[in-house]
């Protein structure tokens, strides 16, 4: 299966982002809609037959945004009410900080998350290392990491990597494995930016076996080709930077 995150096309009202869903559905092969930072993302303005996925702590009621943490389980319940009659696809979340919750607790919160809402639950590999799942914890083969499913971010990958193209590519090799679902994206290696994705990047060869092998892609920024429905805060960015040359 292959989505877009409204990530990718944000800093709109959700009515927008929905139509340009829809208007790219075709051309990228899309087959669920990520809900995930961007845009507030109200169920009630979604038909409840459209496939998604949630990404992280997304969710509003309105003008107010639902708390959700891995490492707090009375937040779970809102979450389970509110999805129990949707057609969830897949749930990732980014691990919490290292200082808010131990490894143990992270795999347990983890399996007890995915029991209460019956939806596949992965965590999302992160950039910064005061999180878990950062590079240090696969760096040092931390214990019984593999046993965790995982979000490949690739963008994050990048970060570790520093932008090296071949160390992307070598760290992906080596977490596919676990992992269940990718975002691709791109950055410069310094900042996770969701920057549009280049006609030739490295991954592109990859999708089609990625998506034959059963795991979930999302777009998490648009190949450039499609960068007229670029999230609108990067766009108006870029025309003031043109005016200024």
């Amino acid at each position: 299966m292959k989505g877009l995150s409204v990530t990718a096309i944000g800093a709109r009202p959700l009515e927008e982002c929905l139509n340009i869903f829809e208007t790219l559905k075709d051309p990228l092969g899309l087959d669920f809609l990520e809900l995930a930072v961007g845009s507030r993302c109200d169920l009630s303005k979604i038909p409840k037959d459209s496939p998604l996925v949630i990404h992280h702590r997304c969710l509003f009621d309105g003008l107010y945004k639902l708390p959700f943490s891995l490492a707090h389980p009375e937040t779970w319940e809102e979450y389970r009410h509110r999805l129990r009659d949707r057609n969830v696809k897949m749930i990732s979340i980014h691990p919490p900080m290292r200082k808010e919750i131990s490894f143990d607790e992270l795999k347990q919160n983890r399996d007890k998350l995915e029991a209460l809402l019956g939806i596949p639950v992965c965590l999302e590999v992160m950039p910064n290392d005061a999180y878990w799942l950062s590079e240090e914890d696969f760096s040092k083969k931390h214990q019984d990491i593999r046993d965790i499913p995982i979000l490949l971010d690739i963008s994050h990958v990048n970060i570790w990597s520093k932008g090296c193209s071949t160390l992307v590519q070598e760290w992906t090799k080596r977490l596919m494995p676990q992992a269940i679902a990718i975002h691709l994206s791109h950055n410069n290696g310094r900042r996770d930016s969701h920057d549009l994705i280049p006609s030739n990047i490295w991954f592109n060869q990859y999708i089609q076996d990625w998506e034959a092998q059963g795991v979930i892609l999302t777009y998490e920024s648009l190949p450039e080709s499609y960068g007229a429905f670029e999230r609108s805060d990067k766009q108006r960015t870029k025309q003031l930077q043109r005016r200024k040359r």
